[in-house]
């Protein structure tokens, strides 16, 4: 009788210690150390190595504050660990550990809920393995990433609200489910304020106010971590947000968001539930299950009281999709999108929950639950055959990941930390780096360092422009990068090390972001090239500069320009742009922007900071290559600068420099044209003497 009872929970647990052995003997196989198929991952690893040091939310000693941790609970998880000797490599064995035991926690979660309102063992058996099968969350949840965490804490809450009465107010151990959910994954947190929202409802009309506010505890911890990035980084969201989020991307406007979002919603959840190719195998049988699924589940919730059930079950997994793909400005709408980027890690989490739904569906009808039981393994037989070479497909891809990270980002910390310890270094994969190299670190990109994304974002101009006005005790030594990523070769030196990938092995697409990432020296010979008018404009001096692309100066002149609408995975070189010269004077670097004329005129406009009783002579800098990669095309074109005309030649392969003289008391400027054209910089100009 006991073997028959624990049978079903003993097959789950089986079938993910399988996987989770096959995983890793899938890397070992490729490379002699474990590995971690995301460098995202590492980045967690780096603030457990913090949190374990007593630097909490930092991410290296002396940096300060970083809002980097997408998870806030994920690497608390790791960090005791490290503390007690886990350090190095061994804490990438502790996350491969602690992720098999969440992964495993998922299934035998589900096998839990199944069996609680099936009333049968072997369905719920069945939908915890099937659930475990599906390749990109046994990836996911498996990479080091939160991705298990939050699915077993979504599971948990799920099955402490079987215990709960519509109206009943929520006992501690359900308010430290949905306050750790909510600080797994952002997504997440919009499945625990719509829980909070309906319990506290039905909580405030059964037993009043009171007793409704105990909901509202749940949301403190997300709301104090909030406001912890507001006051420390200068927004609510984690660095991650800012990074990748569309509405903080360049070029973003609520119309084009919506008619996005909408598109978006439906090429995802059109690909996820019934195209062939679909992560769940069979998707359009699957959805038949669980349109019968979540049917069942209403008729179920209303029976028994239990709506939060049937709202979690149903409406977690969409709202953990939707909340991606609204947010998002990964992908290019084509090839890789919200849902897809990674391998679906963004929406893995919400993966496994769809079986909650099939358990209902499989739930038997009658008092005979034997022929329900027997007809539920076959099917779960059937699917676990047929998702086995897509599992497979996975475990060859995170161990293509692994040997990819081990190669590149492992191979450059350890070189830094041996050969260059302490060393200031400038990257754009941050985790593996900083976390073997243990020394302080500048992420490019902005994932780890605050304020730096909307400057990645913005462009290869705005990057240059950047660094060339960092303060030289603030420099970087070297940089850790894609050549190609930075969009100016200026600041690099020779290459000390190259990290060359291998041939492939998979049959997806590798995740690594390019062939060779190399250390590189960083130079600043070439910093302040372009900072003054090219001419000779004798009897004028520059009072005031507007350099275009930098985002300083931008908004010290409260700068705006018509640059275009975002579309979805449109690249930062489309925002702007960097042009090089070599003149009689030498070289001359700028960063630069097309001012677009997009379904309408283009434009700038800017304050200056002049002598009101002086005229103003505005000097313009434009031209440069024909074509730019990712930039518009633009010819020949008139501006009109407050009321002053202006020809502009199209540009042939050079600078060209234009100026206008605009009448005493010029504050505030106004440009516009009937077409795009390119700004570099804007100096004003005024008369050394009393004229």
């Amino acid at each position: 009788m006991a073997v028959t009872k624990y049978l079903p929970a003993a097959i789950v647990v089986a079938i993910a210690a399988f996987i989770v052995w096959a995983f890793a003997a899938t890397v070992l196989v490729r490379t002699p150390h474990m590995g971690l198929p995301l460098d995202d991952s590492y980045i967690y690893l780096t603030y457990a190595k913090q949190f374990g040091r007593a630097h909490p939310f930092t991410y290296f000693s002396g940096g300060g504050y970083s809002a980097g941790s997408t998870s806030v609970l994920w690497p608390m998880l790791l960090a005791p660990f490290w503390t007690l000797g886990a350090r190095g490599h061994a804490l990438v064995w502790v996350s491969y550990g602690m992720c098999a035991l969440l992964f495993a926690g998922v299934g035998l979660g589900i096998y839990k809920i199944v069996r609680r309102v099936a009333g049968c063992g072997p369905i719920g058996a069945a939908c915890g393995a099937m659930a475990l099968a599906i390749g990109p969350f046994a990836f996911g949840a498996l990479s080091g990433m939160e991705v298990a965490f939050a699915a077993a804490l979504l599971v948990l809450t799920l099955w402490l609200l079987l215990d709960r009465d519509a109206s009943a107010p929520p006992d501690w151990k359900l308010v430290a489910a949905l306050a750790a959910t909510s600080l797994s994954r952002p997504e997440a947190t919009l499945v625990v304020g719509g829980v909070v929202m309906f319990g506290a409802i039905a909580t405030w009309r059964a037993e009043g106010a009171r007793s409704a506010a105990r909901w509202l505890v749940a949301l403190v911890p997300a709301l104090l971590w909030l406001t912890a990035n507001k006051l420390f980084a200068g927004h609510w969201f984690p660095n991650t947000g800012v990074v990748k989020s569309q509405f903080y991307l360049p070029g973003f406007d609520w119309t084009s968001w919506r008619t996005t979002t909408i598109a978006q919603l439906k090429a995802t959840f059109h690909a996820l539930f019934w195209e062939p190719g679909s992560p769940l195998v069979h998707p359009r049988l699957v959805t038949l299950v669980l349109v019968a699924g979540a049917a069942r589940a209403i008729v179920w919730a209303v029976r028994a009281n239990k709506p939060l059930v049937a709202i979690v079950a149903i409406g977690a997994p969409i709202a953990l999709i939707a909340g991606v793909v609204a947010t998002s400005g990964v992908g290019n709408g084509v090839t890789v999108t919200a849902y897809n980027f990674q391998n679906y890690r963004y929406v893995a989490t919400a993966l496994p929950l769809l079986f909650v739904l099939v358990g209902f569906a499989l739930a038997p009808f009658v008092a005979r639950k034997l022929p329900f039981a027997i007809a539920a393994s076959c099917a779960a037989a059937a699917f676990l055959y047929t998702a086995w070479p897509e599992l497979r497909a996975n475990m060859r891809l995170f161990a293509q990941g692994a040997v990819d990270t081990n190669t590149q980002v492992v191979t450059l910390g350890h070189y830094i930390h041996d050969k260059l310890p302490g060393a200031r270094v400038m990257l754009h994969d941050a985790g593996a780096i900083a976390y073997y190299g243990d020394g302080p670190v500048y992420d490019m990109l902005g994932l780890v360092t605050n304020d730096q994304a909307e400057v990645a974002n913005n462009g290869p101009g705005s990057r240059f422009e950047f660094l060339e006005h960092m303060p030289p005790d603030e420099r970087p030594a070297y940089f850790a990068y894609y050549p190609g990523w930075l969009g100016s070769m200026d600041f690099f030196g020779a290459p000390l090390v190259h990290t060359p990938l291998g041939p492939g092995f998979t049959t997806k697409p590798r995740l690594v972001g390019d062939g060779d990432m190399e250390l590189l020296p960083a130079v600043w010979d070439h910093v302040g090239t372009g900072e003054a008018p090219l001419a000779d404009h004798a009897g004028w001096a520059v009072v005031d500069t507007i350099d275009v692309a930098d985002l300083a100066s931008e908004r010290a002149h409260h700068w705006t320009a018509t640059l275009g609408h975002r579309r979805l995975g449109d690249p930062t070189a489309r925002w702007s742009f960097v042009e090089r010269e070599v003149l009689p004077s030498g070289l001359v670097i700028d960063g630069g922007r097309t001012i677009r004329a997009d379904g309408a005129p283009a434009g700038e406009s800017f304050e200056l900071a002049v002598d009101p009783d002086k005229p103003v002579r505005l000097v313009l800098r434009t031209g440069g290559a024909p074509d730019v990669p990712y930039q518009d095309h633009v010819g020949r074109t008139t501006l009109d600068v407050d009321g002053v005309a202006i020809d502009v030649p199209a540009p042939i392969g050079q600078f060209v420099e234009l100026a206008i003289d605009l009448p005493a008391n010029t504050r505030r400027v106004t440009v516009q044209s009937a077409h795009s054209y390119r700004a570099f910089h804007w100096f004003a100009l005024q008369r050394d003497g009393l004229q």
